[in-house]
């Protein structure tokens, strides 16, 4: 990753998020768009974000559906 400050950009969207947008299906829809735009630009410390908002794990886990193999949660 070229950027460090990836994951703490992105807290600072989430906390934004939860704030403005109280529906956590339209977060999620927001959440894997940004993610994706993150990861085009080298992004690899997604997981640094879980547990902020189950909102931002849940497309998390949509878009990379295979790090959560053998997961029960």
């Amino acid at each position: 990753m070229g950027w460090a400050s990836g994951s703490e950009l992105f807290s600072r969207v989430i906390k934004a998020l939860k704030k403005e947008l109280p529906n956590k299906k339209a977060r999620e829809r927001v959440y894997e768009d940004l993610i994706s735009a993150f990861e085009d630009s080298d992004w690899d410390t997604q997981d640094e974000c879980l547990g902020e908002d189950s909102a931002y794990d849940s497309a998390l886990k949509a878009l990379h559906p295979n790090w959560y193999e053998g997961d029960d949660s």
